[in-house]
């Protein structure tokens, strides 16, 4: 095995380390090969070539390519246009949605999945869905024409074609400069529309900087029954302590404590008079209606974010908003289901939860 040495240029103070490029018997060396960095290099000797009498040096630099060190990632994605949004909205305007919610009934949970799954399945059936293979070394600008052009080249090289070689060329340094002038655009609009959180994704992107992925936190239904019970603290009032003024426990807003029936009580804390109760019973209506209309459906539907990710249930809020004016009547029957059997069915109460620590390595839930 040859092994690097270091050589001083002459006239001058610079260490080079340099390596023998070629070798003789005796220890001889007749070619250098002079590099910047140390250690750059793999040095193997190989057999001299046909009648040589010295041998060969292979070297096979230490670097690893970005493609060869991180693997090949998959991704599905669904392919979002006018003409997909005009099907589902047919899709929609033909169902009979009697037919699908009355066998069901009062059962808030059956008519929750029936529509669930129904609502799937006319977006795999209106919606195509396309699978893409990104490499780590992919850049951002390289869009699906810039690698049409790309294979391009690659079959006129194959083929020995030099003519359409050289077109190929110069049509490709046309289209990468147009793609980056395109993306270069596209960031400056981002930021000209103060979308901070997709500049510094894009900025992430062409710098190739990622973030350390923290350590992941071990445990089960226990572990997030803790998180849960430590986040929704605030929304449980505890209980008030006892205190001597039964004034300032009301304007606390808790339960006074229990106390001993009082021969003479005032009639404020005995029970409430009819036009408190009146205006508690207003108030309580006018926060929680008692049924939903077709109208109010749609405008919230409409206002959905169609980038939003869908949640367990796998519906995405693009096709709500898309369907918005088709969707309204169903959604609307179970919504006042659910308010009528006061019952929120248990496909909406699952989510994805992902507790994201701010700082050092979480080790309680407190």
């Amino acid at each position: 095995m040859v092994q690097p040495r270091t050589c001083k240029r002459e006239g001058g103070d610079l260490s080079l380390p340099c390596l023998p490029f070629s070798s003789l018997w005796k220890n001889r060396t007749i070619d250098l090969l002079y590099a910047n960095v140390r250690d750059a290099y793999r040095a193997t000797p190989l057999p001299p070539l046909g009648k040589s009498d010295h041998n060969l040096v292979f070297l096979q630099p230490q670097y690893k390519p970005l493609v060869l060190r991180q693997p090949t990632t998959t991704g599905s994605f669904r392919v979002w246009s006018p003409e997909a949004e005009e099907a589902l909205k047919d899709c929609c305007d033909t169902t009979d949605w009697s037919v699908l919610l009355h066998p069901h009934g009062e059962d808030i949970e059956g008519v929750t999945h029936c529509v669930t799954d129904y609502l799937n399945f006319c977006m795999d059936v209106a919606v195509p869905t396309k699978t893409v293979r990104c490499f780590p070394n992919n850049k951002p600008w390289i869009t699906s024409d810039v690698k049409d052009i790309l294979n391009q080249r690659k079959r006129a090289f194959k083929d020995g074609n030099w003519t359409e070689l050289k077109r190929v060329q110069g049509e490709l340094k046309i289209r990468l400069k147009e793609a980056k002038e395109s993306y270069r655009k596209k960031v400056e609009r981002k930021l000209q529309d103060n979308n901070m959180k997709e500049v510094w994704g894009a900025m992430k992107t062409i710098t190739g900087c990622k973030n350390n992925s923290g350590s992941s936190v071990d445990g089960g239904v226990d572990r997030a029954n803790q998180f849960n019970t430590f986040y929704n603290r605030f929304d449980c009032p505890a209980p008030a302590a006892p205190s001597s003024n039964p004034s300032a426990a009301f304007t606390t807003g808790s339960s006074p404590p229990p106390s001993p029936p009082s021969p003479s009580p005032p009639p404020s804390q005995s029970s409430p008079t009819p036009s408190s109760a009146g205006r508690q019973s207003n108030s309580h209506s006018a926060h929680c209606p008692s049924t939903f209309t077709a109208d109010q459906v749609r405008r919230q539907l409409r206002r959905l974010h169609p980038r939003k990710a869908a949640g367990p249930d796998k519906v995405c809020p693009r096709m709500l908003k898309a369907c918005a004016a088709q969707l309204g009547e169903p959604l609307q029957h179970v919504f006042n289901l659910s308010l009528r059997l006061r019952r929120v069915p248990a496909t909406w109460k699952t989510t994805f939860l992902i507790p994201i620590p701010q700082e050092g390595t979480p080790e309680g839930a407190e």
